[in-house]
């Protein structure tokens, strides 16, 4: 760390750091060494506790009943004047009047807002939602799967490779973003010819300030464009679901039950927006993440190389892909009582930003852990999270990691970097969103 570094409260969460730099690590080495719990106001953001200590994360991530989601699960920019909001408000609802039904939900919806998923859910409804797919995510469900990875991985790396000459292509959205998408799109029944629309609605969703994902560039208010599209295509898709049901996830999450009620109407669209873009857009960022740490540290990549049919090895490696890009940057808390977390005085109402990517670089847990390790043991990383609100779909996650590096590590005859990748602006789901390369690839072993 740069000894003449000087906090700025920006530093933690502005998405052009973000976008400039990735994770700022040395923002959070900082804080970890001289106040791992600081209180931070920056421009455009309400107050809220920059928490960066891994424990402290744990802590606050396995008590619930302490520290709720609702009303603030992410940190993001917000309008703050007065006169703002009712402007604000005043073109939403302009904006979404062809579509009544999501009206009736803006109307009702305070400070929630218009997406209502497990991510803003606490006990008694948390522990309820997830049950209603947790068994599509069981081990021997997920297990089942591996076939139609297999075969979803080697069509993918078939056509990168092509007649098998050097090549050259973005491996973030020519080859990153198709496994998990693919998987994901199948799970919940979506049409193939439909996967472009929840890809395009993905990036929009996740945008934060990256004006290239933006639906309209500098149109702060676009994202409600894409909210509109997702309830509009996921309430004809509950409809089809519930006239005919299928084996699918889509049609599990359509006539999925609670209490002996289907799901209210918020709460059910945003159940499918989550599987949809949970599902997809953070691993996609690993994997992208994770070949430029191998291309990075080519030592490491020798070394995976020599044992990537060693399974354990494999797995090893994928672990400290995920550690290392941490593509969930940052969920938040808020205390409901007064609270004494690591000495400090947390106060009801304060808001606890759990920044993922500190707590796994953080010095008291982890062994160096600013070197790629492909062979790194233990990990213990808290990329997905830990508690009740852990990742669902981790399992998912990691075997789409594990099939895809298994297969396409053997196949490379040369891979090289074709100049700088570049990064999402955004400070919520983050990672890098164009990384060219050049290579050649042999056909399947």
């Amino acid at each position: 760390m740069a000894e003449n570094y000087q906090f700025q409260d920006e530093d933690v969460i502005a998405p052009e750091i973000y976008g400039r730099i990735g994770h700022p690590h040395e923002t959070f080495a900082w804080l970890r060494a001289n106040d791992p719990l600081r209180e931070v106001a920056p421009e455009g953001f309400r107050p809220f506790r920059a928490v960066t200590r891994h424990a402290d994360v744990v802590e606050i991530e396995k008590q619930p009943e302490i520290f709720a989601s609702e009303p603030r699960p992410i940190i993001g920019p917000e309008v703050t004047q007065p006169e703002m909001r009712e402007e604000v408000i005043a073109e939403i609802f302009q904006r979404l009047q062809d579509t009544p039904k999501l009206l009736e939900v803006l109307a009702t919806a305070g400070e929630q807002g218009l997406i209502r998923s497990l991510v803003q859910m606490d006990p008694p409804d948390h522990p309820k939602y997830r049950a209603l797919v947790q068994p599509w995510f069981k081990p021997s469900n997920i297990k089942r799967l591996d076939d139609r990875l297999n075969i979803i991985i080697r069509d993918i790396l078939d056509d990168m490779m092509g007649d098998g000459s050097e090549r050259q292509l973005d491996f973030a959205q020519d080859v990153a973003v198709w496994p998990p998408l693919k998987l994901i799109t199948e799970l919940l029944g979506v049409p193939e010819a439909d996967e472009w629309r929840i890809l395009k609605l993905t990036n929009e969703l996740f945008a934060g300030d990256d004006p290239e994902m933006k639906r309209a560039g500098e149109d702060p208010l676009s994202i409600f464009e894409t909210i509109k599209d997702l309830y509009n295509y996921f309430t004809e898709l509950t409809e089809a679901r519930r006239a005919n049901p299928t084996e699918d996830l889509a049609s599990y999450i359509a006539n999925g039950r609670i209490e002996g009620e289907y799901l209210p109407y918020k709460e059910l669209i945003s159940y499918y927006t989550i599987v949809a873009t949970a599902g997809h857009d953070t691993t996609r960022n690993a994997i992208t993440g994770g070949l430029h740490a191998l291309l990075t540290h080519p030592d490491q990549m020798q070394k995976l190389k020599d044992r990537i049919h060693d399974e354990e090895q494999v797995k090893l490696a994928v672990e400290e892909m995920i550690r290392w890009t941490t593509p969930v940057a940052q969920f938040s808390r808020t205390a409901m009582q007064d609270y004494e977390l690591s000495g400090q005085q947390i106060s009801k109402g304060d808001t606890l930003c759990l920044f993922y990517a500190s707590a796994n670089f953080d010095e008291e847990i982890f062994d160096a852990p600013f070197e790629f390790r492909v062979d790194r043991k233990p990990n213990r990383h808290l990329a997905f999270g830990t508690g009740p609100h852990q990742c669902l779909g981790l399992l998912l996650a990691r075997l789409e990691m594990r099939i895809f590096f298994s297969q396409f590590i053997p196949r490379i005859e040369h891979l090289e970097l074709a100049g700088e990748p570049d990064r999402l602006r955004a400070s919520f789901v983050h990672g890098l969103k164009h990384m060219p390369i050049r290579y050649r690839l042999g056909p399947a072993g």
